[in-house]
């Protein structure tokens, strides 16, 4: 059964909040996972835990070191590497780390820096319009990396920044090998929801009966359907642009909502333009060039766009986290290989 990033996150930070309330100091040693706990504070079942998630807990912890002396737009994934190095812009929420799984299925000679928007570290502002996001990513690559070749690269609705951010390196003659973009939403969409709701409605769905046919009674999938069909009516309450949820007081949770308020208002108001740029289109599925994110309205602005197709079980919403992670990963190969040969 597929996990929703919000519940993996979830998890993760319960363990972390868990060892430093029990003062258990965990530190990368080369590629070892080192612990100091005073006595007893160790139980068997934190024992497994970083045992079990002793690769996620030290990719967590050198991309938090990396990010602490790094221009505070690039976070590293994956410093090492000969290959063509990726920039990519996260979905509307901002988060680095959903580009943490494909890097990881990438491989170890694969750089890849995932892109913080202004806004997400509670302490900047963020930014309304998606020129200006571009622009601010634009400065801090070229300082962090002066010359090319880049690989830009964008997920669901960082699609236009990433799209924008390309076209601006390369109106300065940095040299932009591809950009890829990953089930991106057109900006388009977001004046036609009735078409875009059913859509999202049918591919959620058609998700729910496949996770379910896993569960042993009807009780258990009826319970599981509603829990889910709830999470989702809340993910698509602010992208319709009503909302009766109450003012978060957790100043992170606020100021997490109005990056993702600001953000989702400079993709309404974003119109791309043409760019001549290779640009590769990786869909979670075939079925996706008719799905309501109209992905084939890229090729007003980039017509010889190529596009590429996951499994038909994969959607958009996990195509980035395991289990379709590596499928994902092999279709960006497939992409960019000559640009490696």
């Amino acid at each position: 059964m597929k996990s929703p990033m919000s519940a993996h996150v979830m998890q993760f930070s319960e363990l972390l909040a868990d060892l430093a309330v029990k003062d258990i100091k965990v530190w990368v040693d080369g590629d070892r996972l080192r612990c100091n706990a005073p006595a007893g504070a160790l139980t068997a079942e934190l024992r497994d835990q970083l045992q079990g998630r002793k690769g996620e807990i030290i990719a967590f912890l050198n991309m938090a070191t990396a990010a602490a002396t790094q221009p505070p737009a690039i976070i590293p994934l994956q410093s090492r590497g000969t290959r063509t190095p990726i920039y990519a812009v996260p979905g509307h929420v901002g988060a680095p780390s959903s580009f943490l799984d494909l890097s990881k299925h990438l491989g170890g000679d694969q750089p890849f820096y995932a892109l913080q928007p202004p806004g997400f570290d509670g302490q900047s502002e963020p930014m309304d319009r998606v020129e200006d996001i571009a622009e601010y990513f634009a400065r801090q690559i070229v300082e962090y990396q002066p010359t090319g070749p880049y690989i830009i690269a964008g997920y669901c609705s960082g699609a236009p920044t990433a799209f924008e951010l390309a076209k601006i390196l390369g109106q300065r003659e940095s040299e932009v090998s591809c950009v890829a973009l990953f089930g991106p939403l057109h900006p388009t969409t977001y004046g036609e929801w009735p078409r875009r709701l059913y859509f999202i409605a049918r591919g959620k769905a058609e998700s729910f009966l496949h996770e379910t046919a896993k569960l042993p009674t009807f009780g258990a999938r009826l319970r599981y359907f509603g829990s889910r069909l709830r999470e989702h009516v809340r993910a698509l309450v602010p992208l319709v642009g009503k909302s009766n949820e109450p003012v978060a007081t957790d100043p992170v949770l606020a100021s997490r909502a109005l990056l993702k308020s600001t953000a989702i208002a400079a993709f309404q108001r974003y119109i791309p333009t043409p760019y001549s740029g290779r640009v590769c289109i990786i869909l979670p599925n075939k079925a996706w060039l008719r799905s309501g994110a109209a992905p084939h309205r890229w090729l007003r602005v980039v017509p010889h766009a190529e596009f590429y197709f996951g499994p038909d079980d994969c959607n958009e919403a996990s195509m980035l986290m395991e289990p379709d992670a590596p499928a994902i990963a092999n279709l960006y190969r497939q992409a960019t290989q000559k640009l490696n040969d």
